[in-house]
C-alpha cells in the first residue's frame, strides 16, 4: 500500500508531489499536518498524534474514527503517524512537510525516517529535491549535470558508485566523518551500492520526481 504523509513542516509545491498524491491509497497527517493538508485542499484519511496542533475548525472536518489520538510524550506525531502507516499495511511512502523552521526538527525528522525505513521504502520531498533511504542498489537514470548527494547517518561499508563524477569504491561513510555532499552525474545509470548498512540519497530536483 502507498500513502502519502504530511508533517508539521513546510509543503513543497504541489507540482513536485502531485503524483504521488494522486497514487496514494492513504493520506495520512501528522498532527498539524492536517491543517497544511486543508490548506492545500487534501483530504486526509487520518490525522494521528497528540492532536494539540490541529485547529479544531479542522478537527470538524473529520468524522471521529479518522481522528488518532495518540497522547504519548516518547515519540514525535510524525514517529506515531509512520508506526500507524505500518498498522494500516502501508509499505512504500513519500513524506512532505519535514523541512522548515527549526534545525533540530529537521535532523530528527531525517532520524525518525530512517527508524521506519528498513520497513517501509521511504522518500521524502521539499523544494530542493527528493531523497530516499536505501540498504541495497539503487539505479536510475537522471540528468548529466544533476546533483546528487549521499549521506550515512550511521556506519555503512562496501559502498560502490557508478555515474557518478566523483565514483566510490568499497567505501565506508559515517555521520560526523565524511559524506558525499553534491556529487554529480556524469552518465547513466547511476548505480548506488552499498553493503551494509543505511544511505539516505538526495538528488536535487531537475525533473526528478515532478509528476
Amino acid at each position: 500500500m502507498k500513502a502519502l504523509i504530511i508533517a508539521n513542516g513546510n509543503l513543497p509545491a504541489r507540482e513536485l508531489y502531485k503524483t504521488y498524491l494522486h497514487q496514494a491509497e492513504l493520506i495520512l497527517c501528522a498532527d498539524g499536518g492536517a491543517n497544511l493538508a486543508f490548506a492545500a485542499s487534501i483530504n486526509p484519511d487520518f490525522v494521528v498524534g497528540d492532536l494539540d496542533s490541529i485547529e479544531d475548525v479542522n478537527k470538524r472536518k473529520l468524522v471521529e474514527n479518522r481522528i488518532i489520538h495518540r497522547p504519548g510524550q516518547n515519540a514525535t506525531d510524525l514517529e506515531k503517524t509512520l508506526q500507524f502507516a505500518l498498522e494500516k499495511g502501508v509499505t512504500s511512502a513519500v513524506v512532505i512537510g519535514i523541512t522548515g523552521g527549526r534545525t533540530d526538527h529537521q535532523v530528527g525528522n531525517l532520524n525518525i525516517l530512517q527508524k521506519f525505513a528498513a520497513k517501509m521504502e521511504m522518500h521524502t520531498i521539499d523544494n530542493s529535491g527528493a531523497g530516499r533511504f536505501i540498504t541495497d542498489k539503487l539505479v536510475f537514470d537522471g540528468e548529466i549535470g544533476e546533483q546528487v548527494s549521499i549521506f550515512a547517518f550511521k556506519r555503512a561499508s562496501g559502498i560502490t558508485t557508478r555515474g557518478l563524477k566523483y565514483p566510490l569504491e568499497n567505501a565506508v561513510m559515517e555521520w560526523g566523518i565524511n559524506d558525499g555532499l553534491s556529487n554529480e552525474i556524469v552518465a547513466n545509470p547511476v548505480i548506488i551500492d552499498v553493503m551494509q548498512g543505511m544511505l539516505f540519497v538526495f538528488r536535487v530536483f531537475s525533473r526528478y520526481f515532478k509528476g
